[in-house]
């Protein structure tokens, strides 16, 4: 047997069905028994349901299993795995995560694309003005916003929910954090859309330019003359004793416009993408608006969505995987909070467990810091509805177009009442 075979004779056992981005070889450690055909991106399985497509993997494929798609990379479906991955940064690295043909080099994050002790640092930066308690001080303006975007719909009795309310809300109270100005804020939200979700080089180059240029212009603004926004918050704050450098800003800013901003639009719009084929579940809520946070937890849950990539730092054994430095390992967050070796029956939301874990947010050290900002969105954006709305359903054949990729989504949700 050779050192490297096909990716198509190693997956031969398997009944895959990923398409897309060509094949590559497999390598020599990974035995072909681990191999399974899928594509993150365009696989058949997540086309129609990205969860219940990530869900599959756990009866179909290996736990953890090597796919020859996008560069090839192993991926990691279950709690305990991700878990694992998550809490052990000095084995799986966050430097190093472009993946495949569709990454446009190694983009610097900080501090979501370090490991310690330099992680720290930066996140300690982010949290002067992202801490929890700095997070909640936004609760009263979220809720405001989320009062005015459900009063807009007065009238009617249908609306496009994802363009209308769950893009709205998220871009426009982070824009207030920054002190930016609301009038751009539609732009923002088309730069946001075509960065993390475009498979078009081009579409994404071109909005990423439009987005570094604003954000440049904003920092040159605040070097010369500061305030109490984040930005001039980062660029007067010192690491190593060494005042944060403008380009280290910006970097930074592109971690904060991107990481917050689609990823809770996609959460509100799964959550209410399943309240529209589940009027019990709306009457509940509307009658029980204290079981939301619990509401919140089993939606963050059920509809995990993002996949997350390390690199591998040093040999290491996953389950029956062994691991190679270097390697690239991809965490399926709907796969891994969907797990029912940890939770039982996960495909149903049920008010009534006892608990409802998830790695929506990761876990570990990079757990994402605006986590609690999420939370109190989805919290005040559901109890005004509820308080204003009455039942929603689908739009009568609305059948929602889904995009794989490092953050999974729906494109639209028509739904009526």
């Amino acid at each position: 047997m050779s050192s490297v075979q096909s990716a198509e004779s190693s997956s031969s056992s398997h009944a895959g069905t990923g398409f897309g981005f060509p094949s590559v070889a497999r390598p020599s450690h990974v035995p072909e028994e681990l191999v399974f055909d899928f594509d993150m991106y365009r696989d058949e399985r997540i086309k129609d349901d990205i969860q219940l497509g990530f869900m599959s993997l756990h009866r179909d494929a290996p736990d953890v299993f090597w796919t020859p798609r996008n560069g090839g990379h192993w991926m990691a479906t279950r709690f305990d795995d991700v878990k694992t991955i998550g809490e052990n940064p000095e084995v799986f690295s966050s430097v190093g995560q472009n993946l495949g043909p569709l990454s446009d080099g190694e983009l610097a994050l900080p501090p979501q694309n370090m490991d310690a002790p330099d992680h720290m640092k930066y996140r300690l930066l982010l949290l002067k003005f992202l801490s929890p308690s700095d997070l909640r001080k936004q609760e009263g303006f979220a809720r405001k916003l989320a009062i005015e975007l459900i009063e807009k719909l007065e009238g009617r009795n249908s609306c496009d929910f994802k363009k209308e309310v769950a893009m709205v809300l998220p871009v426009t109270v982070f824009m207030t954090m920054m002190q930016w100005d609301h009038s751009r804020l539609y732009e923002m939200i088309d730069w946001v859309h075509d960065v993390i979700g475009s498979e078009d080089h081009a579409v994404r180059a071109a909005a990423f330019e439009r987005m570094s240029g604003f954000l440049r212009g904003v920092i040159q603004d605040r070097l010369a003359s500061p305030g109490d926004d984040p930005i001039s918050i980062l660029l007067a704050s010192k690491v190593d004793g060494q005042l944060v450098s403008p380009q280290r800003v910006l970097e930074m800013c592109y971690l904060l416009f991107t990481a917050g901003l689609d990823t809770v639009t996609n959460a509100m719009t799964y959550s209410m993408h399943y309240l529209a084929t589940d009027p019990a579940m709306q009457q509940r809520l509307r009658a029980n608006p204290g079981q939301l946070p619990q509401a919140i937890e089993e939606f963050l849950r059920r509809f995990s969505f993002p996949n997350t990539v390390r690199r591998v730092k040093q040999d290491a054994t996953l389950g029956e995987a062994r691991l190679k430095a270097g390697d690239l390992i991809v965490c399926s967050l709907a796969a891994a909070s969907n797990d029912d070796r940890k939770v039982p029956h996960p495909g149903k939301i049920d008010l009534d467990r006892p608990s409802s874990p998830h790695v929506a947010f990761m876990a570990g050290p990079h757990t994402c810091i605006g986590a609690p900002l999420a939370r109190t969105e989805l919290r005040v954006l559901f109890e005004e509805w509820f308080k204003r709305m009455p039942d929603v359903s689908l739009a009568p054949g609305f059948k929602p177009v889904t995009h794989g990729g490092g953050v999974p989504q729906i494109d639209a949700l028509q739904i009526v009442w």
